[in-house]
């Protein structure tokens, strides 16, 4: 009887043992950036992902233009999770991989909505023991991905760093359709063909009085001309809903800010001229506020609006700073719309360690709390 039992505790332990390296915990990070013809492509998280995460073939993103055109899958004998992760902020999506393990990176392009023969890009991924980020221009034909030319490594407790001179490399290539122009003679906007089967463009359109401020992005445009405009408003004055995907809008060179569409905007960041980020703002369906925060080019908040999951009530909190740039004083206000403060919630202020030395809650029944530097109460 005795061994039997530990017959059945040695191969339960050498199936768990099976088990647990094919589980084994994902320790690297690749973060890329996609293009398609030198135009930055958004992407989602594919619907099927919670289906085939198991499998050794797991189709994990898909792209997000107004139609379908590309999809990413990872293949690998391995079962494991690859938790992939999209951050529309850096214009990227990140997938997580097993430094042990072998994987295959495969990106399907199709040719507008022909499904029938995809051209296919292979990525085969080996020996990936650091974090690393990659921009990845579409290319078909199979790849190595620590010998492609915009690889790169991420030093230890380090962000992605896509806005390098790099990106400039990666030129746009698609084909020039026509050019619209101001009634003084100015350019107004240059139309590039995407697909011959829809209506779908990438459209750079410029200042009327400064070229060197223009925006591009894709808009379905279904009833587009060449005509003459009398308009002489900045181009990101102009909101419609033609747009798609990624917008950039750049002055005298730098990009000042870019968007998320479809159709209407769900995300917008805007930077300082240092390229650190100085808003950020998430738009619900009905294209209202949900979400924004502000920054301060040093990088610490500044104010920001948010919402609370469990009571849904919405507030702008506020931050004020020593001149060494520890937070002294933040102030919580109810808001409905992110735009008006209808009264002061709550208030905390802060010892010069960043430790909590009073608070003041305002709704319903006034309340005050004073806190000693080593967190316990204290009376005034």
């Amino acid at each position: 009887m005795i061994r039997i039992i530990n017959y059945i505790l040695f191969s339960g332990i050498l199936l768990y043992s099976a088990y647990g390296r094919s589980q084994d915990t994902n320790t690297v990070e690749l973060h890329i950036q996609l293009y398609d013809e030198g135009a930055s492509i958004p992407v989602r998280e594919a619907v099927s992902y919670s289906a085939s995460r198991y499998q050794k073939l797991k189709q994990v993103f898909v792209s997000e233009t107004y139609f379908s055109t590309i999809y990413v899958s990872v293949k690998s004998k391995d079962s494991a999770e690859v938790y992939p992760q999209i951050n529309h902020k850096l214009q990227s999506f990140s997938l997580q991989f097993n430094p042990k393990l072998d994987y295959e990176l495969i990106i399907g392009r199709y040719d507008g909505f022909d499904k029938s023969s995809p051209e296919i890009m292979v990525i085969e991924i080996s020996n990936l023991e650091n974090d690393a980020q990659l921009m990845l221009p579409f290319k078909k034909g199979d790849f190595v991905l620590q010998k492609m030319k915009y690889f790169e490594a991420i030093q230890a407790i380090s962000s992605p760093q896509f806005q390098s001179e790099n990106r400039d490399n990666i030129k746009n290539n698609l084909k020039l359709d026509s050019t619209a122009y101001f009634l003084n003679g100015n350019k107004k906007a240059k139309y590039y063909v995407v697909t011959d089967q829809f209506p779908l463009y990438y459209v750079e359109e410029f200042d009327s009085i400064n070229s060197s401020f223009y925006s591009q992005g894709f808009r379905l445009l279904t009833n587009r001309n060449g005509v003459k405009s009398q308009t002489s408003q900045p181009v990101w004055t102009i909101r419609d809903n033609t747009k798609y995907g990624y917008w950039e809008y750049f002055e005298n060179g730098k990009r000042v800010k870019h968007e998320l569409w479809t159709a209407v905007i769900k995300e917008k960041y805007e930077f300082y001229p240092t390229g650190q980020l100085k808003s950020e703002f998430i738009f619900g369906d009905s294209n209202t506020e949900s979400k924004y925060t502000y920054y301060l080019e040093n990088g610490n908040l500044k104010e920001e609006f948010f919402t609370e999951p469990k009571t849904r009530k919405s507030y702008i909190k506020s931050y004020v700073y020593s001149p060494q740039g520890t937070a002294l004083i933040i102030n919580i206000y109810n808001s409905s719309n992110g735009r008006t403060r209808q009264g002061l919630h709550r208030r905390e202020l802060f010892y010069p360690s960043g430790k909590l030395k009073m608070e003041e809650n305002f709704d319903r029944t006034y309340d005050i709390k004073y806190y000693n530097e080593d967190g316990t109460r204290r009376i005034k």
